[in-house]
């Protein structure tokens, strides 16, 4: 069983990640969870809080969400679940990931940009968990993910056979190329997409370590989200 989570505010790539999933998921039985944040309503009395938890969602909103659940209809191993959060905390995304058993999240591209502060947040906390996140671009309804290009970080603590065997054992794609780079090292960037476009590649893995939290949105352009193509980022977890 796989359980993949979309965080989204239903714009229309949310679509290009429920098809994402569906791929990811291939034959196995598969349950693809679309958590939509909200900011926990501010008042003492708990049924006037009941009374206002509600997510609003527009008619362009509700278009997205209605072609998502067309997309799962057309597949026999998937389901679609829709999670509504108001409110936010480190220990109430931990459980929830781990009620949900999530082994993979996929970010729209249209996500990275939001800045409200909860979705902010959000995206803070997961890249502290050790669950894979896929970074979709807005053209990633067209890519299929077959050839990935592993970027690795020389100050990486992870071992290239390491990160071999995680992607083997958890993902059908294949890495074909590996590249060594350091944090910002633009100018490797003309090499790297002579290597994408030869090898047909179609998706770059990286390695992640925990961060500080912070709810401010990272302006920092690397390497890795200059190439224009979906990006896998994976949790350095060290075996002692």
């Amino acid at each position: 069983m796989k359980n993949i989570l979309i965080p989204t505010t239903l714009q229309q790539d949310s679509l290009f990640s429920v098809k994402a999933a569906i791929k990811q998921a291939a034959d196995s039985k598969c349950i693809i969870t679309l958590i939509l944040l909200s900011d926990a309503p501010d008042m003492e009395s708990a049924s006037y809080y009941l009374r206002k938890a509600k997510y609003r969602i527009s008619k362009g909103q509700q278009d997205v969400l209605n072609n998502c659940r067309k997309e799962i209809d057309t597949t026999e191993n998937c389901i679609l679940d829709i999670h509504y959060q108001f409110g936010l905390s480190a220990p109430l995304l931990k459980n929830l990931l781990e009620h949900l058993s999530t082994n993979l999240i996929i970010i729209p591209a249209s996500y990275k940009m939001e800045l409200n502060k909860i979705h902010r947040y959000f995206l803070n906390y997961i890249s502290n968990n050790k669950i894979p996140i896929l970074h979709l671009t807005d053209t990633s309804e067209e890519q299929e993910f077959n050839k990935a290009l592993y970027l690795e970080n020389k100050k990486t603590l992870l071992d290239v056979h390491e990160v071999h065997k995680m992607v083997n054992t958890q993902f059908r794609f294949k890495i074909v190329s590996h590249a060594a780079i350091n944090d910002n090292n633009e100018e490797l960037v003309p090499q790297l997409e002579e290597a994408i476009s030869k090898n047909n590649i179609d998706l770059v893995i990286e390695t992640r370590r925990p961060t500080k939290l912070c709810s401010k949105k990272n302006s920092g352009i690397t390497v890795n989200n200059t190439l224009g193509l979906p990006v896998l980022s994976l949790y350095e977890e060290i075996s002692i």
